[in-house]
């Protein structure tokens, strides 16, 4: 559609119910992994995170290394703050660009008996 001054917008004239739900969600796993590294399930690997290209021009984090993972990827994914270990990652200058340094500082200590 052509807008003002003859500029083309993509923007939907009412808002799709559909588009706000997955944008909302886009932006909801991008601020979980805000300043964070990332672990595919349960995997000791950690990697750097990039943002990938999901749907609808929307963008959802994922390993900055581009490994992938099955599954619907919703839960599968999970933030963390510990450095990246991933190889790929690391001989990667944009996966390296990308990643936190983190450390054991980075995270909250636990309480364990004396």
């Amino acid at each position: 559609m052509v807008g003002h001054a003859g500029v083309v917008s993509t923007e939907p004239l009412i808002e799709d119910p559909l588009y706000a739900g997955l944008s909302a969600l886009a932006r909801q796993e991008a601020t979980r992994f805000a300043e964070r590294n990332l672990r595919v399930r349960r995997s000791p690997v950690v990697h750097a995170v990039r943002m990938t290209p999901w749907v609808a021009g929307l963008a959802m984090p994922g390993p900055a290394c581009g490994q992938g993972w099955s599954g619907a990827g919703a839960g599968e994914l999970h933030p963390a703050a510990e450095p990246v270990n991933c190889g790929h990652c690391l001989a990667s200058a944009e996966a390296r660009a990308a990643a936190v340094t983190g450390g054991l500082s980075s995270q909250p200590t636990l309480p364990f008996p004396s």
